[in-house]
């Protein structure tokens, strides 16, 4: 179970950098076009939380049963000691989870903006936020890896 859960985050995570990163370019040149803001702005504002809220479902099942996780519970004390195993166990989980907790947020603020410009600028500033700390949160080192 745990090798089919690490490909479909693994696999996941493609599909959510690049959904991420367009409706934040997307944002960004709305607001610089002065657009109004329509019910299509609203969808990927929704599809940008929900891509992220299907990845963090995937990543807390996949942190129940992985054997890092496990393993480092046992002794959480020699865990953070070690590099990598200190990335998966706490500083992977918290940077998404405030990742997701962005994006939620800017969604709140755009749709509770007054202007549409706002609007933008709003989803914009949370979105790009949320987008960086998801690509600071990708165990790039295990892609170097694999290469």
């Amino acid at each position: 179970m745990t090798p089919t859960l690490i490909l479909l985050h693994s696999l996941l995570r493609w599909a959510v950098i690049l959904i991420m990163v367009t409706v934040t370019a997307t944002m960004a040149f709305r607001y610089a076009k002065a657009s109004a803001w329509t019910g299509t702005d609203r969808v990927a504002a929704l599809i940008f939380t929900i891509v992220l809220d299907t990845e963090l479902l995937v990543g807390l099942v996949l942190y129940g049963v992985s054997p890092i996780t496990r393993g480092a519970m046992k002794d959480m004390a020699t865990a953070m000691h070690e590099p990598s195993v200190r990335f998966f166990v706490a500083e992977h989980p918290t940077i998404m989870v405030l990742a997701v907790l962005f994006a939620h947020l800017g969604s709140v603020f755009a749709k509770k903006a007054s202007t549409d410009r706002l609007k933008f600028g709003r989803a914009t500033a949370f979105f790009a936020v949320s987008t960086g700390l998801v690509l600071w949160g990708i165990p790039w080192f295990r892609l170097m890896a694999l290469s």
